[in-house]
């Protein structure tokens, strides 16, 4: 199976919950991760708030891959800031391609968990208006967010498609 996971992540949780799904997936084959970089990241809180509220974009650095063409499985991570993914993720979304028929993962990690399912609902409209054929909803609230264990435990448990129309995988497993 050859996955690719795409994130943003501002204090590292994000980073952290997506180097573990990496090193699962590199139990079941080839990996690639892109961590995406805004040119001008937003620092304050607020700032980030409003951002995020606005749906807005931002200027990505570096190289990215918006094409899941080649791979089997996509895997998204975000933040949720003020309901709504960050910035950076809705630029990702605008430009990626090549998900007809594709099993997609939204991971999102959250503080209060407010707003996770409105974010999620924001998403998956965008992922199934370019054809994911298979999206599944992944939520790593703070409280969990350094207990690798259980952290893996969820993943596997998503990987293998247990416990399907549910709610969002944490919603299951707390």
């Amino acid at each position: 199976m050859r996955s690719i996971l795409t994130y943003y992540s501002f204090s590292g949780n994000t980073d952290r919950v997506m180097k573990l799904f990496a090193g699962e997936l590199r139990k079941r084959g080839e990996v690639d991760s892109q961590r995406l970089l805004p040119k001008d990241e937003i620092k304050d809180f607020i700032g980030q708030c409003r951002a995020a509220r606005a749906y807005q974009r931002t200027e990505l650095g570096g190289k990215v891959d918006y094409d899941a063409s080649p791979y089997d499985l996509i895997i998204l991570g975000s933040p949720v800031w003020a309901f709504a993914p960050v910035p950076a993720m809705n630029t990702f979304l605008d430009d990626l391609s090549g998900l007809n028929g594709k099993r997609v993962i939204v991971l999102l990690t959250s503080g209060s968990g407010l707003g996770v399912k409105h974010c999620f609902k924001n998403i998956r409209r965008i992922l199934e208006n370019k054809g994911a054929a298979t999206i599944d909803e992944v939520n790593i609230p703070d409280r969990r967010q350094k207990d690798e264990g259980f952290i893996v435990d969820l993943f596997k448990s998503v990987l293998e498609g247990k416990g399907k129309d549910k709610g969002c995988a944490c919603c299951r497993l707390l």
